[in-house]
This record gives structure tokens, sequence and C-alpha cells, in this order.
């Protein structure tokens, strides 16, 4: 068994003024620095992001490299095959770990070992706050910002485990890995839910999934995050992940042009709905409106991508 209680593994793509934050968070938490290890994943920047990672290495037990192929899940599958942890504690550059952070999800662990998978709450750091759009009041905040700051500490469901604070047993994971055609990649367009994806694949085995509320993190939002048009975009990713994700979600019948006909008629009918509410003042409804108009244009584009063959 590993003498190391935890590996913290976390992938950067140009985090140069990201991670200064986090790092510094790193070096506040209260755990014995002899008992864990940061594995931290260059991948592939064109700033000093390597050189801000390896500038810690006398505040931090970090150990970081480079990975030149580009694709965060493919970073974090390499970030794996390095860790000696017994927990493998996956996050991003973009927070900020409160000091008892990682000794409670190690005190979590230790307290309930038939538990395999442990997420904790993650907060909203806005850099700017909300106030009274009313765009906040028509989004489900939790999901489109990796929010996740109500769960009591307990036995919790699995889809509630998200990337910026997820905790997998070495041993739980044993040879699986992310999927790397999922996941954050340089091209415009790409699937999401690398980290749902494989906590749900560890769920499917009999895994258990524990939820550690006194394990916080500050997830950054940035400002430009916060627009109906950034979050209206964002859909299209999720529509185009779909097929790779929930493949029994795409229907049967015939296809014309590699896409299910009823998929095309239910773009049509929002396209229709988009074109008669676009030049109307803002609403709910609109917003939806629009929302699932990328949706679906990105879903069109998952299933040609993932699911090229006809089904029956």
């Amino acid at each position: 068994m590993s003498s190391l209680s935890a590996t913290v593994i976390l992938s950067s793509y140009n985090g140069e003024k990201r991670l200064p934050n986090t790092l510094d968070s790193f070096v506040r938490q209260d755990l014995p620095k002899d008992g864990w290890e940061i594995i931290a994943v260059d991948n592939n920047s064109s700033d000093r992001t390597f050189e801000i990672l390896q500038s810690y290495a006398d505040r931090l037990p970090i150990k970081p490299f480079r990975h030149v192929t580009p694709g965060k899940s493919s970073a974090l599958n390499e970030a794996i095959a390095r860790a000696q942890g017994e927990l493998l504690v996956f996050t991003d550059d973009d927070v900020e770990a409160a000091p008892h952070w990682l000794s409670s999800i190690v005190e979590c662990a230790r307290a309930h070992p038939e538990v395999s998978v442990i997420g904790g709450r993650i907060v909203p750091n806005w850099e700017r706050p909300p106030g009274d759009d009313p765009l906040y009041t028509w989004l489900p905040l939790g999901s489109t910002f990796a929010i996740v700051d109500d769960l009591p500490t307990g036995p919790c469901d699995p889809s509630k485990i998200w990337g910026p604070n997820t905790t997998i047993r070495a041993s739980a994971l044993g040879e699986e890995r992310y999927r790397e055609d999922i996941g954050p990649l340089p091209a415009k367009l790409y699937a999401m839910g690398e980290d749902s994806e494989i906590v749900m694949r560890l769920a499917g085995k009999g895994h258990t999934a524990y939820h550690c509320a006194e394990a916080v993190v500050r997830h950054f939002v940035p400002a430009s995050n916060m627009s109906a048009d950034w979050v209206q975009k964002r859909a299209e990713r999720l529509g185009f992940g779909i097929p790779a994700l929930q493949p029994e979600k795409i229907p049967s019948g015939p296809r014309l042009g590699g896409v299910p006909v009823r998929t095309w008629l239910e773009t049509v009918s929002w396209g229709a709905r988009s074109l008669m509410l676009y030049p109307l003042p803002k609403s709910r409804l609109r917003f939806w409106a629009i929302w699932k108009l990328y949706y679906m244009r990105g879903l069109i584009q998952g299933i040609r991508h993932y699911m090229p063959a006809a089904r029956a």
C-alpha cells in the first residue's frame, strides 16, 4: 500500500493567470505535506504554465510535467499513470481550496472504507456577482456553473459529483481511464462530461458515492461565462456529447444525411420557435428556445461524429 494518502491531479492549458491562486490555496492545506503529492500537467500550453508549476516546488510536493497531446482527458490519464496516492483527488486549475479540503477528504475516506468515490462542496467564485439579472432565475446554476453547495454529508447520487472536486480510490479505479474522445480539446466543439462519465461508469460497476460537505473548493466563474450568449452556445457542446454519453437517447428509425429524421423534425420545430421569438424582448421562453436550437445543432454534429452508422 502506498505511503501517500492522496495524489492531487490537475491539468492546465494556458493557465498562467489562474494557477497562482489555486497553488497558493494548496500551500495553505493543513494536511502534512509528506503524506500527499500533486501531479500537475501542462497540457501543451503556449504561456508560462509550466514555469509557474515549477516555481512552487519549494513550497509544495508538486511533480509537474508536460503533456503535448492536446486534450484534458489524455493529460489526466497520463497523470493517473504517475500517481502514487491511495486517493486520486481530481480538481481544476481555477479553484481555491479551503485549508481543510484535503484533510477532510482523507478523513472521510478513512471513516468510510466502503466508499469508492467522494465529492465535495463546489461554491462559485464569481468574477462578477450575478446581481438581479433575470438570466440567473432561468438557469439551473448548479449544472451550468458546476456548483454543488446544497448537499449534506453522506451517501449521494454519483451524478452530483463533478470535476473540480472529485476523489476516486486508486483501488476502485483500477484500469479504468478517462475517455479521450470526450472532454475539453483545442477544437471549438467538443463533448463535455468526461468527469461525470467516469464516475457513472464506476457507479455502474457497483462502486458507491459519498458527499463530504466539509471538503470545499471555490470554483472561479469568469464574467465572460455569465451571459445568455455563452450559456446558449454551451448548449451546443452539451448536445454534441449526448451520442457519446447517452446513445440510448438517439432516436431509431430512418435517417437523412446520417441523422434520424425525428431529430431533424425536432430541430426544425425549435428553429421555427427561435425565429419567431428572437425579435421579441428577452424572456425565459425566448432564452430556452434559442438554447434548445443550439443544443439540437450540437446533437446533429454529435450523431454524425459518434454514431455515423444508421440504427434500425
